[in-house]
């Protein structure tokens, strides 16, 4: 079982979910003493490659910063 300290849970934290989402248990540690396990509540899920809300940003156009008068103009027409 893989351990985890407070710090790497304050620091770290992406890592540690990517574990919880493969399905791992860790022990979290306090200055390397056990403190509390840790375990995913659902089974294991596929993790998805790219999040589908970033690929709205795919899209997106390369436009030059508009002053409040642009802005205006592009949102009232």
């Amino acid at each position: 079982m893989t351990k985890v300290s407070i710090q790497d849970m304050r620091f770290k934290f992406g890592k540690v979910k990517r574990a919880l989402d493969r399905g791992e248990e860790m022990i979290l540690t306090f200055r390397n003493r056990p403190l509390a396990r840790l375990s995913p509540v659902a089974p294991p899920h596929p993790v998805l490659a790219r999040d589908p809300a970033l690929e709205f940003a795919d899209g997106a156009q390369d436009l030059p910063p508009l002053d409040n008068a642009g802005i205006d103009a592009a949102v009232y027409g």
